[in-house]
């Protein structure tokens, strides 16, 4: 029969479930993880790979009248689970594509706030502090590459990149802007009890923290 997307074969001392999507289910010889299916209380014996389009083959045995230890956790395995774990599998799998597009843009992830970082970004698997580092680091060697333009060429990155000399004045406000943002941010890195990674120029604004 089928339980929701998976193949079920009822046999007469035991079942054999071929899964679309993988499941947690563990395999003990103490402390069993009891699984009821139709009202009848079973064990995992084994899993293997499946061909497709299934993914996992799990065996399940009828669980001994003469065991009484058991995980306090038991499963209940209907098509209100096969449907809960199918919707996980495709939001985990949209996640991973996601966070695949975005890790070319790393260091740029880390110039968000904070609130965007640990609301957004970190449920798709970007840790707040380490893309708040690269960002910093991005940061200053921008300043270095302005501090180069301004002082020795005479120009900068938006006198060059833009072609107006009378942008200079600007290069002059983003080298100390880039320079400021670099130092408070590194600083405030260096502490222990860190909650909030800033942002760029989130030190600005303290009461919005």
């Amino acid at each position: 029969m089928n339980i929701g997307s998976d193949k079920v074969d009822l046999q007469c001392d035991r079942i054999i479930i071929h899964a679309r999507e993988p499941m947690d289910w563990p395999i003990r010889e103490f402390c069993r993880v009891p699984i009821s299916i139709q009202g009848q209380k079973y064990y995992l014996r084994s899993r293997r790979p499946a061909e497709r389009p299934f993914a996992m083959i799990y065996e399940l045995w009828p669980w001994p009248v003469d065991v009484h230890e058991a995980s306090n956790k038991e499963i209940v395995y209907d098509e209100a689970y096969v449907l809960e774990r199918d919707m996980t599998a495709v939001k985990n799998r949209r996640r991973e594509l996601l966070y695949w597009v975005l890790v070319p843009l790393y260091p740029f992830l880390g110039l968000c706030w904070s609130r965007f970082k640990d609301r957004v970004l970190r449920p798709w698997g970007f840790e707040a502090k380490s893309i708040t580092a690269a960002s910093i680091a991005l940061i200053f060697w921008l300043f270095i590459a302005e501090g180069i333009c301004v002082g020795w060429l005479v120009g900068g990155i938006l006198t060059y990149g833009l072609g107006h000399a009378a942008l200079r004045p600007l290069d002059w406000m983003l080298m100390f802007l880039l320079g400021t943002d670099s130092v408070m941010r590194f600083g405030q890195s260096l502490k222990f009890d860190v909650e909030d990674h800033w942002g760029f120029c989130e030190w600005v604004w303290p009461g919005r923290r």
